[in-house]
């Protein structure tokens, strides 16, 4: 009989204007296969250079995909670490993370808790500014990276859960371990890695209550990956997993 407690976390993130067009491509696909509405991870400026308040037709596009049930969360400010992060942490742990598991856009990674604090503030007043709708009760940091004094940051400014590599935290200090499935794409090794990798990860983890799968507008810049997560989707519906695609849908503990 099938376990129908394990769920599909789906999260599509760097939706932002620059990402547009890929963002409409990828929500279209994901409805095209059955998945319900995703997470929707919303950067408010993408390496400081598209304010989403800048793009009102975008921002009533990402507004009515939050009505439609999808649902909208804060991912970062920028999406890109400032010039000074790398001398601030220059540790090799950090450096590890810095070079090989984003490429410099780690940016709540070396952030002080005053600093955080005001990023956040930010995020919150330009998704108001956008009129993208109720402020978002989740807080992904860019590349999952962040300083373990981020939580009190969040958790002053309404935020209710966040997410790191190893799952997802919430405010009543309730963790859910939750490993994540995503894709690389910046290079051909990472991209051939991660074919290889991810269908094979979800395999791996068929008995774990829940996974998370994440996905990037650059994915969709290579078919081999399209066709990648297309193929993990179906070996977790294959192991009659089900696709959720909110931390307010019963996944919450």
């Amino acid at each position: 009989m099938p376990d129908v407690e394990r769920r599909l976390l789906v999260s599509l993130h760097d939706v932002a204007p620059r990402h547009a067009e890929a963002v409409r491509r990828i929500v279209q696909w994901l409805a095209r296969l059955g998945i319900p509405p995703a997470q929707l991870l919303v950067v408010p400026d993408f390496h400081g250079k598209w304010p989403i308040s800048a793009y009102p037709d975008f921002c009533r596009e990402v507004h009515d995909w939050g009505q439609a049930g999808h649902e909208l969360v804060l991912h970062g400010y920028h999406h890109l670490e400032s010039q000074a992060a790398p001398k601030r942490s220059p540790g090799l742990a950090e450096r590890f993370k810095r070079s090989f598991m984003t490429a410099g856009e780690g940016e709540f990674l070396s952030l002080s808790p005053r600093e955080a604090g005001d990023l956040l503030e930010r995020g919150l007043a330009m998704w108001s500014q956008a009129e993208l709708g109720p402020w978002p009760k989740g807080f992904v940091p860019p590349a999952w990276l962040h300083r373990p004094d981020l939580d009190a940051a969040l958790w002053r400014h309404g935020f209710d859960w966040t997410e790191n590599h190893a799952g997802i935290r919430f405010r009543d200090g309730k963790r859910l371990a939750a490993p994540v499935v995503t894709w690389a794409s910046r290079d051909p090794v990472r991209r051939i890695g991660s074919r290889l990798y991810c269908p094979a990860a979800m395999r791996a983890w068929s008995k774990a209550p829940l996974v998370r799968l994440a996905i990037h507008p650059h994915d969709f810049d290579h078919p081999q990956l399209v066709r990648s997560i297309e193929r993990t989707l179906r070996i977790a519906a294959a192991d009659h997993r089900q696709a959720v695609g909110s931390v307010r849908s019963p996944i919450v503990p």
